[in-house]
């Protein structure tokens, strides 16, 4: 029986029936992987993040609620703590700053949200911070510091001396109005509180005298007392309050844990212990990909009549294949080759296929260096390709000879075992502030003051000295900072290097000269 036409349609659709339901369930394929990979990387960033975060809301006696925020290390154990009260008109998210300076250090930190209109309520909102971190696991209620800015600072030292059974172990006060306080009978003052004054030297709001006065006040009545002056800075520390608060948060990490602690010290920022690879967090999404392979297997159609190709379309999939091999050949070149020791044979490819022909004359003089042994070429293209973008762009010009000796060379010691892979990270941190900066001095002042703050300055033995390890430790000592500090002058095309003296020095104007100096190195 020959079929109809009617028929031949009918059973076409059946087909495309059976089809269009066996692929309907998958239609949603693509978004949903796309949806758990998503889901997967944040989960893994989220949980590599140093630190916890928590905001939270208290009331004082009379049902007053105010706004705090906690940040805390990672991972969750008892920690000293910093508590902090930011000047006047400050709020919780400009304070976000200076707590994660300070807790980078290892030290749990929690600010409030106060009245800065009524001394009263400040005082009963303080109490009940107070009283809130007795009653946390994550507090050593032995090991506390206070730390006020401005009115916050002044506000403190009130609230200190009329609560002296209340009083931390340290208390650091930061450019406060310096005026001794109003009512002196009848305070209980405790010897136990040390109490550090900062005060800037370029501060015209705040007369240097006004703290001189507050000084002497509270030694008179017997306490423990530092006062430090920062350079160069006004009354709210505004282009060093990176480096200020850094320094008040090593000063506290000293007077809690003591001197000897910074031994083993080892930066938050490069926690990751206990971290989840990023492979199992996408283990989900693999599942459903494999799931919807395993189930399209039962949504085959009717068998399709065999394609003939015609010659153009098969010289266009050989020519597809070609190019595919050719494409697969350059990219393992460009990944596997920089990995492997410096050699004649890398040394070869690296001319041919990695290096830039702007960059090969760096390229030979560098690797003509007897420093290479046993280096991989990753390190010296690195070298070559940082400082090569910045030698187009910066606005100063050298000539070859001081350029490769003391910008391109990456030897600042000449110690045996000197590291020498430390320039991407440094010009990909330091790069971006110094590019619009019109002379190499300009350029000093600016890596020299990011570099304190993030890179801790102690007096212990055994601390590092080489650059990579500074950089993932973020602490070493005076001589570990200078050789860092040329370093990353280099790594942004400032000519540097260790003088006589061993400290940090630069080329300009045809001379070596004393490069910029921190505002201040230690509290």
């Amino acid at each position: 029986m020959i079929p109809t036409s009617q028929d031949v349609e009918s059973g076409t659709n059946k087909g495309l029936g059976r089809q269009g339901v066996c692929l309907r369930p998958f239609a949603g394929l693509l978004p949903a992987l796309i949806a758990l990979l998503l889901l997967g990387a944040l989960f893994w960033a989220k949980q590599r993040d140093p630190f916890y975060r928590r905001w939270f809301t208290l009331q004082t006696a009379d049902h007053k609620s105010f706004e705090c925020v906690a940040v805390l290390p990672r991972p969750m154990c008892q920690y000293p703590v910093v508590v902090y009260a930011h000047g006047s008109g400050g709020d919780l998210l400009d304070d976000g700053t200076a707590l994660r300076q300070i807790a980078e250090l290892g030290l749990a930190t929690i600010s409030l949200d106060y009245d800065q209109t009524n001394e009263s309520v400040f005082a009963a909102q303080w109490g009940v911070v107070l009283q809130h971190l007795g009653r946390q696991s994550w507090t050593q209620t032995n090991a506390v510091a206070w730390v006020g800015f401005g009115l916050g600072a002044d506000r403190l030292l009130e609230f200190s001396l009329r609560h002296p059974e209340r009083q931390p172990q340290l208390l650091v006060w930061l450019s406060g109005t310096g005026q001794r306080p109003a009512q002196t009978n009848g305070y209980g003052i405790s010897s136990h509180a040390t109490i550090l004054l900062v005060h800037g030297q370029g501060n015209q709001a705040v007369p240097l005298a006004n703290t001189e006065r507050l000084a002497s006040f509270l030694q008179a009545n017997g306490l423990t007392m530092e006062q430090k002056a920062v350079s160069n800075t006004s009354y709210d520390m505004e282009s060093e309050q990176g480096v200020v608060f850094r320094l008040v948060g090593e000063y506290c990490r000293t007077h809690l844990t003591g001197q000897d602690d910074w031994e083993h010290y080892h930066s938050m920022t490069q926690w990751q212990a206990g971290s989840v690879p990023l492979w199992l967090l996408w283990l989900p999404a693999a599942v459903w990909a494999l799931g919807w392979m395993w189930r399209s297997q039962y949504c085959k159609g009717a068998p399709s009549e065999q394609i003939k190709l015609s010659r153009s379309e098969i010289v266009l999939r050989w020519l597809a294949a070609l190019l595919a091999t050719w494409t697969l050949a350059v990219t393992a070149i460009h990944l596997a080759t920089p990995c492997y020791p410096v050699g004649s044979t890398t040394s070869s490819i690296a001319r041919r296929f990695l290096v830039q022909p702007k960059e090969l004359t760096d390229f030979e003089y560098l690797a003509a260096q007897p420093i290479w042994r046993g280096q991989r070429l990753k390190t010296l293209l690195d070298h070559v390709e940082s400082v090569g973008y910045t030698r187009k762009t910066v606005n100063w010009q050298l000539d070859d000879k001081m350029y490769w000796d003391f910008v391109l060379s990456p030897v600042i010691t000449g110690n045996a075992g000197e590291q020498l892979n430390w320039r991407r990270r440094l010009w990909e941190e330091y790069y971006p502030l110094t590019r619009r900066e019109s002379s190499p001095e300009d350029a000093a002042r600016v890596v020299v003051r990011h570099l304190r703050e993030r890179i801790t300055v102690a007096k212990s033995p055994n601390l590092p000295r080489d650059v990579p390890t500074i950089l993932l430790r973020q602490i070493t000592d005076e001589v570990g900072f200078e050789v860092i500090y040329v370093a990353a002058l280099r790594s942004v095309g400032v000519p540097a290097r260790l003088d006589p003296g061993g400290h940090a020095s630069l080329w300009r104007d045809d001379k070596w000269e004393p490069a910029p100096r921190p505002s201040i190195l230690r509290l």
